[in-house]
């Protein structure tokens, strides 16, 4: 049997994602405030107004997408990517994510989880409450009960139960590296299957790649 190593975890794959980590990620800088569960389109946090549903149709999709006209929060992967699902009655949004083509992105978890979300999904709520279970964000629908997650450290794509549906953010993803999204730009092209990167290691500190891996066709 040939061994077989998935694209993502060879040298190549491993710079790829380290070139997008360094390229879309600050951490000096503070990380973008949670989405109030009581949100909603007719204000925001810092008391601008919002034009329009948070939360839009996608063409030829069941999902929602963020709204292109509402200013993205700075976050990876990007909110671009965002496709907001509801799963089925003991449905984990893992599974949920994968019928669709997607993976679930738990990272989007916060900006999801708020009444607008529920607004865009159509779901009926006669009551709308926050609790702490790892299934939440998620709505009974013989109850019509709505349920907000209040510990942000039990946001779980794993999670599921026979009552409830869940709300949830799955995204896009890029086959062989799913840290990237789909239509994301990478600087890097395929050349006889070798993929070159353009970018110097020496902006890293590190040495060339020829010196350290001296096969490597670069």
């Amino acid at each position: 049997v040939e061994p077989y190593l998935p694209y993502e975890y060879t040298c190549e794959g491993m710079l790829e994602r380290v070139h997008a980590y360094i390229q879309n990620q600050d951490f000096c800088v503070p990380e973008s405030p949670f989405i109030p569960a009581n949100f909603s389109r007719l204000g925001s946090a810092s008391g601008s107004r919002v034009i329009g549903p948070l939360f839009v149709p996608l063409p030829n999709s069941m999902a929602l997408g963020w709204a292109s006209n509402v200013t993205a929060l700075t976050a990876w992967p990007p909110l671009s990517s965002l496709r907001l699902l509801v799963s089925q009655e003991g449905q984990s949004c893992v599974e949920a994510c994968q019928s669709s083509g997607f993976i679930c992105e738990p990272a989007h978890f916060r900006f999801i989880n708020n009444k607008e979300a529920l607004r865009g999904l159509e779901v009926q709520c006669e009551v709308v409450d926050s609790e702490i279970n790892h299934i939440l964000p998620a709505f009974s629908v013989m109850r019509q009960e709505c349920s907000l997650q209040r510990e942000p450290l039990l946001f779980s794509c794993a999670g599921h139960s026979p009552k409830y549906r869940r709300l949830c953010p799955c995204r896009d993803f890029l086959r062989g590296q799913e840290e990237f999204k789909e239509l994301e730009v990478l600087k890097v092209h395929s050349l006889n299957s070798d993929v070159q990167l353009f970018f110097s290691m020496t902006d890293l500190g590190l040495p060339p790649l020829t010196s350290i891996w001296p096969g490597l066709p670069y």
